[in-house]
């Protein structure tokens, strides 16, 4: 029941999930936890680069809520790309994200909701707002006026105002046009974005430490020289401070609405290794079970795992969608004919697909 679950529970949960984003999932626990106990100011704000784990972590919210009993009520999720907020005049309409809500809990309970399901459901609704950082105030240096005007809508419903949702329902075999209040201090909004010129943003100002962030330096034993080298260290959750944000372009009165902003770490080799080998949606998996209909094992070595993963690494701004590119330009040719591809074992009366390194490698640098 919602009411057994602790902030460690719903992180044991998310974390089975969502790999390499241990202290966000914390965060994201306390929000959620606050919200299955009608405590406000649980929203939360997420900051990472594209492949970071932003979509993965609003999925599991939803399959958190949808496999533990009690929880219904907290279901009805909206996932929306807070440009579309902005209708086709040019103006702001923040009842459409309350009419994706409506949907949604139509879908699950059935046209013949009652206004009281509706508003219930709706009240207790998750939102999560993608490309959040699409809505600056300004855009390459110039005023974007729509973006402060969806900021400043969506001020409106994280303060706790009532909107007023006309609709209709189903009653005596009839349609009846009917206007619910929905309370929105008891929604969770969950935003997210990339902030690509906000890496950029503070980078340049510690680099040049004009106002006392400095760039860490470390030292990483280099094997090829067989001395240490000496690195500069930049991780933006190590040197953001609020007021970037809002010279970034995000009004002070919407950022201070979210109860926690969460930073994504770039992922390590080791997570990525783990998300291809393991993750629902990998697409090493998604081959795996293809070569299966021809009554081939696809196989991966250690070696070509760690080649894929480690430039999945240095490409730290599409993280592990970086994955995903190099896995399937490498396997695209062998899925269209294994068998004239000239990588097929046989072991046991069984086909075997092995991926190497020195395959991987042709692929990651075919000039070599």
């Amino acid at each position: 029941m919602a009411s057994n679950l602790l902030p460690t529970d719903i992180f044991d949960d998310l974390s089975q999930k969502v790999l390499g984003q241990d202290e966000v999932l914390k965060q994201i626990s306390v929000s959620l936890y606050k919200h299955l106990h009608g405590v406000k100011w649980g929203n939360i704000l997420l900051i990472g680069n594209s492949g970071t784990g932003k979509t993965t972590i609003m999925n599991s919210i939803f399959e958190f809520y949808r496999d533990h009993q009690g929880l219904e009520k907290f279901q009805t999720m909206a996932v929306l790309n807070a440009n579309t907020l902005v209708d086709d005049t040019g103006d702001v309409n923040i009842l459409r994200m309350f009419k994706n809500l409506e949907a949604t809990v139509r879908n699950r309970l059935g046209t013949a909701v009652t206004p009281k399901a509706l508003k219930e459901h709706i009240e207790n609704a998750t939102v999560c707002l993608d490309e959040i950082d699409k809505i600056s105030a300004r855009i390459s240096g110039r005023p974007n006026v729509p973006g402060i005007l969806i900021q400043q809508a969506i001020l409106t419903i994280l303060e706790g105002e009532t909107i007023y949702l006309e609709t209709s329902i189903i009653q005596d075999g009839k349609k009846k046009a009917v206007r619910i209040p929905v309370d929105t201090s008891k929604m969770l909004f969950v935003c997210g974005g990339a902030f690509e010129e906000l890496y950029d943003q503070v980078y340049s100002i510690v680099e040049s430490g004009k106002d006392g962030r400095k760039l860490e330096t470390t030292y990483i034993w280099d094997d090829a020289t067989g001395r240490p080298e000496r690195r500069l260290i930049f991780n933006l959750k190590d040197y953001m401070r609020i007021d970037d944000l809002f010279d970034y372009g995000m009004i002070p009165q919407f950022i201070s609405r979210f109860s926690a902003i969460a930073i994504l770490e770039n992922l390590k080799k080791d997570s990525l290794k783990h998300i291809l080998l393991h993750a629902a949606d990998s697409p090493y998996v998604n081959a795996k079970n293809y070569f299966k209909t021809f009554d081939i094992d696809l196989q991966i070595a250690e070696d070509a795992l760690e080649a894929i993963a480690g430039h999945a690494e240095r490409n730290s701004r599409i993280g592990a969608r970086a994955l995903r590119e190099v896995f399937n330009r490498i396997i695209a040719d062998l899925q269209f004919d294994p068998f004239h591809s000239g990588q097929l074992t046989e072991k046991d009366e069984h086909w075997i697909l092995p991926l190497d390194k020195k395959l991987v490698e042709q692929y990651l640098h075919p000039e070599t």
